[in-house]
């Protein structure tokens, strides 16, 4: 058992590297082409390693699953809102805000999907997880406004990082979707039929510029998309459904607060500068975090 739960440990800890690295090099991927264009290559590439791992863990029984129409439809809406708009919010913010201030942002989405739940499931939330949601989004503030009190009174806020907002904002009412209405669909399978529906969103609105552009031959996009599309996404969703299935959703969950320390660290050999403000704002936001899942575990 203990062998079993430290290869889960292992295997979170290099999902959460993967999900970090890909906020450096899907900007990299975006010099050659456009959001919606290096989405529709990532999740080629994604799908195709989901179907062979499904394939290694089901066999031909993977052409068997049946699903009824509400499941497919609810499926749909969970592709639509936690990947196609999630991604392309992704891509789009990442194009004019830095990797650091998306991740940081983004670390917010526990505590989102938590306000979700509240709302519209009605779930009750304790004194402290409420508290530790203001604390969490008073770093979001900070980090929003660079620290500058009159840009939050003035709403004068980067275009990018309201792009990386409204995916933390469209993630987290895709996990309400799945917790509400998919609980019982196999996670493997459903974020592979996810994610085919999600490359067929993206080739649609990517056709226009596949017929009037060249496929890019440069080494650096090549490496970015298949990095991000076999590893920060195929291995990445497989390996953190497995973990949640042995350590469970809290403790798995928690993990995600390394993907905001993973992004710094990795700003460094991606040249990509680091602010104080940036640090204070993180800080919170991570302090927050801790706080809403211990109390959620206990």
């Amino acid at each position: 058992m203990k062998m079993k739960k430290s290869i889960a440990v292992a295997l979170l800890i290099s999902t959460m590297l993967f999900w970090a690295v890909n906020f450096h090099v899907v900007k990299i991927a975006m010099e050659y082409y456009s959001p919606v264009g290096v989405a529709a290559y990532r999740f080629f590439f994604g799908v195709v390693s989901l179907i062979l791992i499904m394939y290694f863990q089901f066999g031909k029984k993977m052409l068997a699953f049946r699903f009824t129409i509400k499941e497919l439809w609810f499926m749909f809406l969970t592709s639509f809102f936690g990947i196609f708009l999630t991604i392309y919010f992704f891509n789009l913010g990442l194009k004019s805000t830095s990797a650091v201030n998306g991740s940081l942002i983004i670390a917010t989405s526990p505590a989102i999907t938590a306000m979700f739940t509240y709302f519209l499931q009605k779930n009750i939330l304790s004194a402290i997880q409420k508290l530790a949601i203001v604390i969490s989004f008073v770093g979001v503030a900070i980090i929003l406004s660079k620290g500058d009190l009159r840009t939050l009174v003035e709403l004068r806020f980067s275009i990018g990082d309201i792009y990386i907002l409204g995916m933390a904002l469209v993630f987290s009412l895709s996990q309400v979707i799945v917790s509400k209405y998919l609980p019982h669909v196999d996670a493997i399978e459903m974020t592979t039929i996810t994610s085919l529906i999600a490359l067929i969103l993206f080739g649609l609105f990517a056709l226009p510029e596949f017929v009037s552009s060249p496929i890019p031959t440069g080494l650096a996009f090549w490496g970015s998309i298949l990095f991000m599309g076999i590893l920060g996404t195929g291995i990445a969703y497989s390996a953190f459904y497995y973990c949640v299935v042995r350590l469970g959703a809290t403790t798995s969950t928690l993990y995600m607060n390394l993907i905001p320390l993973f992004t710094v660290l990795l700003a460094f050999p991606f040249g990509e500068r680091i602010y104080g403000i940036q640090l204070v704002g993180g800080l919170l936001i991570v302090i927050g975090l801790l706080v809403f899942g211990v109390s959620k575990k206990r």
